[in-house]
């Protein structure tokens, strides 16, 4: 499979499978789990669940200290994503967080520019404007104000976010997925767990129900092991400004299960904020596919030129992804 499919089905993939995690919390909160409890358990039962198989595939999991300690900042700014992201669903109905954490594509290109000065392709832009407009019809669907608190650790939560994907894209170790997703899942336990000694509002909490080991399995393959995996692999095909637009996805999902597990009414500009959010996924698609063939008759013109007069190149050009 070509690289450039391989990592926008991953990305879309990715984004689909993080957008089930507000249903399966506000499902598990319903157990009277808090949020803390909810991620500190997803996280736990994540390592539970990924060891043996990391172990059976003869996976070494010895990281040198720098490279360790170098994963601690995006290992970090997904736990902080993740928590706040969590919470804000007790402030706020968990559809309109979900959108408002799709604020994270606009950061990560914003920081990528600042940062990294990367230049932004305008079908890229496009895509974002399309989708942050469909962000924006999906919060017109919601009757009411919305709870500044709420706000605000969506947005928190949507920038760390951003900074966790540009962090990870530029974290210089040469480690494989599998490795990666597992120390990823211990930062965000051990950082849980932080939160829940220094919090007076959250204490460790014993599941009892099986509905409560269901829904903790769940929060544990699917948004987390699933999620962070066919996320890896698609920074590494397609960089991280596309994998942040293809997460488009994300809120997709979670409003789409809003409505077939929680009765949420299915409004026009609900509608439109989807349409608008898919139209800006599929500019993506097309762009990169687009790319790859621009970038293919450049190297084979570019090649032919360095060719010429019977004299071989010594080296032939490489286009720079």
């Amino acid at each position: 499979m070509n690289s450039q499919v391989k990592g926008t089905i991953a990305g879309i993939l990715s984004a689909s499978a993080y957008g089930c995690s507000p249903a399966l919390a506000l499902l598990l909160y319903a157990t009277s789990f808090d949020a803390a409890n909810a991620l500190f358990y997803r996280y736990l039962g994540a390592l539970v669940l990924f060891l043996p198989f990391l172990l059976v595939k003869r996976e070494n999991l010895l990281l040198p200290w720098r490279d360790f300690l170098k994963l601690g900042i995006p290992g970090l700014c997904f736990a902080l994503s993740t928590l706040t992201y969590f919470i804000s669903f007790g402030y706020m109905n968990a559809g309109i967080s979900a959108t408002i954490l799709f604020l994270y594509p606009v950061f990560t290109a914003v920081i990528m520019v600042l940062a990294y000065h990367e230049k932004i392709r305008p079908a890229m832009i496009f895509a974002i404007v399309l989708s942050f407009a469909g962000v924006v019809m999906l919060h017109g669907a919601e009757a009411g104000g919305l709870s500044p608190i709420g706000t605000a650790l969506a947005v928190i939560s949507a920038f760390t976010y951003a900074l966790y994907i540009v962090a990870i894209n530029r974290t210089k170790i040469i480690i494989s997925n599998n490795k990666l997703t597992f120390y990823l899942v211990f930062f965000s336990v051990a950082t849980t767990a932080i939160y829940m000694a220094v919090s007076p509002n959250s204490a460790i909490m014993l599941p009892h129900l099986p509905e409560q080991y269901l829904y903790i399995a769940l929060l544990a393959i699917v948004p987390t092991i699933i999620s962070l995996h066919l996320m890896n692999i698609s920074i590494a095909a397609i960089g991280s400004t596309a994998t942040a637009v293809l997460g488009a996805m994300e809120p997709v999902t979670a409003v789409a299960l809003s409505v077939i597990i929680f009765g949420e009414h299915l409004s026009f500009y609900l509608l439109c904020g989807i349409a608008l959010i898919l139209l800006g996924v599929m500019i993506v698609i097309v762009g990169q596919r687009f790319k790859v063939w621009y970038e293919h008759i450049h190297t084979k013109y570019l090649n032919h030129l360095a060719s010429t007069n019977g004299k071989k190149p010594r080296k032939r050009w490489r286009w720079k992804s």
